[in-house]
């Protein structure tokens, strides 16, 4: 009699102890765990709004000026200008110069072709004996069929950007239209 009263003494000390478990995981809210107010029950307290500052939105009076990084006009490949040839107020024919006209930027990048040159290695019989010879690859070319930027590339992005092998292989393919097919088998 005396083991099942212990028994049931441990029993009922490991139900309290997953009930207490159970409350602690219901109770929990953006306030006090680090769940954000996303996961809060319905019936939680709700998060206290940003608290208004008084303010107008926008830069402030004495605020350091952000404005949009423009390139030198030496850098660019082609400038085009717009004059307007009408008033937008009255409809009549507008004439003269802008001396500061507001300035817009395009910026592309251009098309990424890769550059294959293709060494072929001829082999050749010789008249007197019969044998076959091939031709080897000059000392200047490497036997490695990929540029040393196409590896280094690929060394970033498996490496830094920490990006699996498919998906440097679509990128490579996608982007510059190499393909590392048979270098990275999966």
């Amino acid at each position: 009699m005396g083991q099942h009263i212990k028994q049931s003494e441990k029993e009922l000390t490991d139900l309290k102890a997953q009930q207490q478990e159970l409350l602690e995981k219901i109770n929990r809210t953006s306030k006090n765990s680090s769940s954000p107010h996303s996961l809060d029950p319905p019936n939680a307290e709700k998060h206290p709004g940003k608290k208004k500052s008084g303010k107008k939105r926008g830069g402030q009076p004495g605020h350091q000026r952000w404005e949009k990084f423009l390139y030198l006009e030496s850098e660019c490949a082609e400038i085009i200008n717009h004059k307007p040839e009408l008033c937008s107020g009255c409809g009549g024919k507008l004439e003269g110069e802008d001396d500061n006209p507001y300035r817009h930027q395009h910026i592309e990048i251009p098309p990424i072709k890769p550059i294959i040159i293709e060494h072929r290695l001829h082999q050749l019989e010789c008249l007197e004996c019969g044998k076959s010879t091939r031709a080897k690859l000059p000392a200047d070319v490497e036997p490695n069929h990929y540029g040393t930027r196409v590896v280094a590339l690929v060394a970033v992005f498996s490496g830094l950007y920490r990006h699996s092998q498919r998906m440097v292989k679509t990128a490579m393919e996608e982007i510059f239209d190499i393909r590392l097919s048979y270098v990275f088998n999966q």
